[in-house]
């Protein structure tokens, strides 16, 4: 997988995420972040990795956010591996 796709991907997941107060919440109390960061974060290789990641740990986020986007949790799982590789 292409790392443009991985960050589109992770983007995606970022953008479902936050769709959902409870879900942003409770993403932004497991990170530790803030919404400021979110936002200057967004094109961090390490942060949308770490999007995946959240997204991953959830089952049935995971499957919703497949069922709507059109994603495989494979390719969630390959997108992540790609943005993990590429860290900077």
């Amino acid at each position: 997988m292409q790392i443009q796709q991985a960050a589109f991907i992770a983007i995606k997941a970022l953008a479902y995420i936050s769709q959902s107060e409870q879900e942003m919440t409770k993403f932004l109390n497991e990170t530790g972040i803030s919404t400021a960061d979110v936002i200057r974060l967004k094109e961090n290789l390490k942060f949308l990795s770490g999007v995946l990641s959240f997204l991953r740990a959830d089952e049935s986020l995971l499957l919703a956010f497949c069922a709507q986007e059109g994603f495989t949790p494979p390719e969630i799982e390959l997108a992540n591996n790609c943005l993990t590789e590429h860290e900077t």
